[in-house]
């Protein structure tokens, strides 16, 4: 088969479908090497992504369109088809919305979530103008819908009545990183300005994680006095209203804001950290939760949505509506060493169930499958 896969998202800042789009191109380098892989970067200006050596069997293709522009008639119009930006390809993957109209290619359509949809007040103003009256178009167009947890096809077939033979849930890959040493541990927080113990939140600021309550959880647990709680992420919307809420708190000074981090000193981050705290109020898988479990870091999450299907019995659950319920866990994790211990045994065990191999594998065969339903004029829906 010849598949094309959009990567134009990293032409913005869809920082969690760039994350999913370069992990499963690297797998799918490591496992398939019999189908070919067109890789459809459009942006109006800057360079097409470095994704280091490519197999020979993958490349990228680079169109000069604007993504604005484009996306505008994919919303409104069935052209221009996305043949016209790949060439002829057997399969169209689209790693996130939207979804374009598509020629003789099977369509694939991974939905990471519909928060957009399900919870508007959660969602951003651009996810909202540009998907949300657009939505049932593109689940329309897909022969196959991938969905990274259970929790999103369940969404799915609820609000649209998808029929569960076009969608497939394929967990995301556990993402294979080493526990840093103590030195590096030390050396990063030093570097960061962290001095001591810490609670770590990794993510967006953005509505959805739910930070106001775990501020204010955080100053009701009475571990601010010494313990700070560290967040490592990028700025999302709503992130000025996140840091009034912030302001207004007395322990706002024991709560470190370091932006963007590198993957390395992510990694010391979450190995030096007393647990993660991730109390979201939604997900559509909750990477970080794999993320820090990998590598040993006891979790805190939420007992809705994707969280524990991820984390199975491997987290402390709280529930995210609730602040004092965060700040009772939150307590309870900060003072109790042996419960730490087995969180992060069993989290280190409940990682490594889930792996990007598996994922790419999973993958090949929606691909195939989706194919195959093209090919017999069984699709899901007629392509709009």
């Amino acid at each position: 088969m010849r598949i094309g896969i959009d990567i134009s998202a990293f032409s913005g800042r869809r920082m969690g479908v760039v994350r999913y789009i370069g992990k499963l191109v690297k797998s799918l380098q490591q496992i398939d090497s019999e189908n070919e892989y067109l890789l459809m970067f459009n942006a109006f200006r800057g360079a097409a992504p470095n994704l280091g050596k490519l197999n020979k069997n993958f490349r990228i293709i680079c169109r000069r369109i604007p993504n604005r522009l484009l996306y505008k008639l994919w919303s409104i119009t069935s052209h221009p088809p996305v043949e016209m930006l790949t060439g002829p390809i057997d399969v169209y993957h689209a790693p996130g919305f939207p979804m374009p109209p598509v020629g003789k290619a099977a369509a694939v359509l991974t939905v990471h979530d519909i928060a957009f949809f399900t919870h508007p007040e959660l969602a951003g103003p651009k996810e909202l103008i540009d998907f949300t009256s657009h939505l049932q178009k593109f689940l329309a167009r897909a022969d196959m819908i991938v969905t990274d947890s259970e929790a999103t096809a369940n969404e799915l077939s609820a609000h649209f009545n998808i029929s569960k033979d076009r969608m497939v849930t394929i967990y995301l890959g556990e993402p294979g990183i080493e526990r840093a040493s103590d030195g590096q541990i030390t050396a990063v927080k030093a570097q960061l300005g962290v001095k001591g113990d810490y609670i770590l939140f990794v993510g967006c600021l953005e509505p959805r994680k739910n930070l106001p309550r775990l501020f204010r959880a955080f100053e009701r647990s009475g571990l601010s006095d010494d313990i700070e709680l560290v967040l490592a992420g990028p700025q999302g919307w709503g992130t000025d209203e996140i840091l009034d809420s912030l302001n207004q708190l007395n322990c706002r000074v024991n709560i470190r804001w370091l932006r963007f981090v590198t993957d390395q000193d992510l990694t010391a981050l979450y190995a030096g950290a007393l647990f993660l705290a991730f109390p979201s109020l939604l997900e559509g898988f909750g990477l970080p939760i794999l993320e820090a479990m990998s590598v040993g870091c006891p979790v805190l999450t939420s007992n809705i949505s994707s969280m524990p299907e991820v984390a199975g019995e491997a987290a402390y659950y709280v529930n995210p509506l609730t602040v004092d319920s965060i700040a009772e866990g939150m307590k309870t994790l900060a003072g109790d060493s042996k419960l730490r211990k087995r969180l992060s045994t069993l989290g280190h065990e409940r990682a490594r169930l889930f792996s990007w191999d598996n994922t790419a594998r999973e993958m090949v065969k929606v691909y195939g499958q989706a194919s195959a339903l093209k090919k017999q004029g069984t699709r899901g829906a007629k392509n709009q």
